[in-house]
């Protein structure tokens, strides 16, 4: 009898210490970097922030905000995703902008305090960059809702992102290794050019029959739209800095130019 307890015993110790330590996120605490917004892959607490597009300016903005939530927290911050992890033409398995990545050795244990953006049905998405592993839909805007998934595998980078703007509150992870970004960071690049001279934008080399132009102004208001099949140019009137934005099958490319 003695020796079966032991090994019970035992064998609770072995499962938990399986998940290792735990490391917490806590966006409300002062120890996390306060900004307005990411505009590059950056890590930051060892989280990795990817905004995507040069056009995303919003990503990862953190601001004052009370919730409260089903366990006692109480947060006065929050981590804004400022929209979805994919565009309209993307799918929801792998995402291009607007995501954290969080590198883990094994097994881990992952908790996201978090709260919908808005009154609609909206979904939170952890995935590997290529499949959803686990998602939560939430309609309810008021309350705070904790979201809680267990990986079970070898050492990954998991990716978490919403399909629409969610704010986080806090995280917590079991197992976590060390975050490094990366060329699957980073959503997939063309190979197309995009320059200027005096009021004109030239696009070369294009590398597919069908690509979507858009270009938008310092204040990132959409100015211009078009969709090309061959190396083209076209006016810009109003001088200044603006964005091109170039999208197709082939890939994605946001590039500053100045119309003088």
């Amino acid at each position: 009898m003695k020796k079966t307890l032991l090994f019970l015993a035992f064998a609770v110790v072995a499962s938990v210490s399986d998940l290792k330590a735990q490391t917490t996120w806590d966006f409300s605490s002062a120890a996390w970097p306060i900004n307005a917004g990411e505009t590059a892959p950056v890590v930051k607490n060892n989280l990795g922030l990817v905004p995507g597009p040069a056009t995303v300016v919003n990503f990862a903005q953190i601001e004052a905000n009370n919730a409260t939530f089903p366990d006692g927290y109480s947060a006065t911050k929050r981590f804004k995703l400022n929209g979805g992890g994919y565009t309209s033409t993307g799918v929801n398995t792998t995402p291009t902008q607007r995501y954290i990545v969080l590198k883990v050795n094994g097994n881990s244990l992952i908790n996201i305090w978090y709260k919908n953006g808005g009154g609609n049905d909206r979904t939170l998405y952890i995935g590997n960059g290529s499949a959803v592993l686990g998602s939560k839909t939430y309609s309810n805007s008021a309350d705070g809702i904790i979201y809680t998934f267990e990986y079970t595998g070898p050492a990954t980078n998991l990716y978490i992102y919403g399909d629409t703007s969610l704010n986080l509150y806090k995280m917590t992870a079991t197992n976590v290794g060390t975050t490094v970004l990366g060329v699957n960071d980073v959503q997939k690049t063309m190979k197309a050019s995009v320059f200027s001279s005096g009021n004109k934008i030239y696009l070369a080399d294009l590398d597919s029959k069908s690509t979507q132009v858009n270009v938008f102004n310092a204040n990132g208001s959409l100015v211009k739209t078009v969709k090309v099949s061959a190396d083209t140019n076209f006016e810009i009137n109003n001088k200044g800095l603006y964005i091109v934005n170039l999208k197709s099958e082939a890939g994605e490319k946001s590039v500053k130019v100045i119309i003088k």
